[in-house]
């Protein structure tokens, strides 16, 4: 899981059917300059400026190998545009550069049917895990 530092700098995008969006900017592209907690996170959007979001609004790549899972296991179930733009995102995913990343973060933003399987909300907050224990 990644903590606050790791997020800083992440493309990532506001969720696309986030409805009552302060900022109005749902859909965009933007920065996260700024990971506080689970309601306040700044996004920097070019030429547009800066709002806050809660974290579940503000929606970053997964990790490309769950991408890939997601496509060989249920690539045949999925409509052929959905699959198609996942491998995109997967390929532009792969290639690492800002530049891949803006435009695969792009697709999903005009693919409503893998954004789901593709994007995951920020969590500038790693929930801590309980240990199980055992006594005699």
């Amino acid at each position: 899981m990644m903590n606050n530092e790791n997020l800083h700098g992440t493309l990532v995008l506001v969720q696309p059917d986030f409805e009552n969006d302060p900022g109005t900017k749902k859909g965009l592209i933007g920065i996260l300059t700024y990971a506080r907690s689970e309601t306040e996170n700044y996004v920097r959007f070019p030429e547009v400026g800066e709002a806050y979001y809660p974290a579940g609004r503000v929606m970053m790549l997964k990790d490309k190998q769950q991408v890939m899972d997601d496509l060989t296991h249920n690539g045949s179930n999925m409509p052929l545009d959905d699959f198609k733009a996942m491998y995109k995102i997967m390929l532009l995913q792969d290639r690492g550069t800002s530049q891949a990343l803006y435009s695969a973060l792009a697709i999903a933003n005009d693919h409503p049917g893998v954004q789901e399987r593709v994007l995951e909300s920020i969590n500038p907050m790693p929930k801590q895990e309980m240990a199980k224990t055992y006594s005699r």
